[in-house]
């Protein structure tokens, strides 16, 4: 039996800016969220300017959820605001 609120799923279906706190997301899934592509992203992560990605194998990085809603906090995202509010 899923512990999934029966809510959870429409959510993420009608706000695709939805990031849930926990798990792990591809740049696919949180690229939407930042004020950058996906070059300043790997350049970031790399950096220390973005949370450090998450090696899955050899050819697939992932990002810590509750790492990246931290990092847009910090720096007070408009599009954060979308998630958990529902409206822009």
């Amino acid at each position: 039996m899923s512990n999934q609120n029966p809510n959870y799923s429409d959510k993420i279906s009608k706000n695709p800016l939805f990031l849930p706190p926990q798990g792990m997301s591809r740049a696919r899934d949180i690229l939407p969220l930042l004020p950058f592509g996906r070059t300043t992203l790997h350049e970031w992560s790399q950096d220390g300017r973005f949370p450090a990605s998450i090696r899955l194998s050899p050819t697939m990085v992932a990002w810590r959820n509750s790492d990246v809603l931290e990092w847009l906090e910090s720096y007070g995202n408009p599009v954060h605001n979308v998630q958990e509010n529902g409206c822009e």
